[in-house]
């Protein structure tokens, strides 16, 4: 019996320890600038799918250049949706390092603006333990080599 009782304190103090150390998520905040450099378009049906590929500058929290292959499906309702996996490459917090993130979204708002919702899937280096998720809102970009843009908002924390 006392072998199971010290089992199960170290479980306890082993649990309570890791979720001490992560302590409450930071905000992220900031911009990212995305000029699309290449676009696929295909149509199956009414609905019209654009794969495009797309470069970005990230400032805020974010600090890097970005590379992203996303899918762009217009509905014959007029509904578009979107899509994406971003791969990015600079600092977080200050921490270097490249990560992955997904991104989903769609179009439009009475201003014809673009929102959504993004989530870190991997990192590496410092970002490797990086965690995070948020959204997206903004005009976006006006078509294939034009310099558009999204705000981004979330929350982060690096896992023990």
């Amino acid at each position: 019996m006392k072998k199971y009782l010290v089992i199960l304190l170290a479980v306890i103090l082993a649990l309570s320890t890791s979720t001490a150390l992560a302590g409450p998520p930071d905000e992220a905040g900031g911009e990212m600038r995305y000029i699309v450099t290449d676009i696929e378009v295909k149509v199956a049906g009414l609905n019209t799918f654009m794969t495009t590929y797309d470069h970005a500058e990230w400032t805020g929290t974010f600090e890097g250049v970005s590379t992203e292959v996303g899918m762009v499906v217009v509905h014959p309702s007029g509904k578009t949706s979107f899509n994406g996996t971003l791969s990015f490459d600079g600092k977080v917090n200050g921490e270097p390092g490249t990560l992955k993130m997904s991104l989903v979204g769609q179009c439009c708002d009475e201003q014809g603006h673009w929102k959504g919702q993004w989530v870190i899937i991997s990192g590496t280096e410092g970002l490797a333990n990086l965690r995070g998720q948020g959204t997206w809102f903004g005009p976006g970009a006006g078509g294939p080599f034009v310099w558009g843009h999204v705000d981004y908002a979330g929350n982060y924390h690096f896992e023990p």
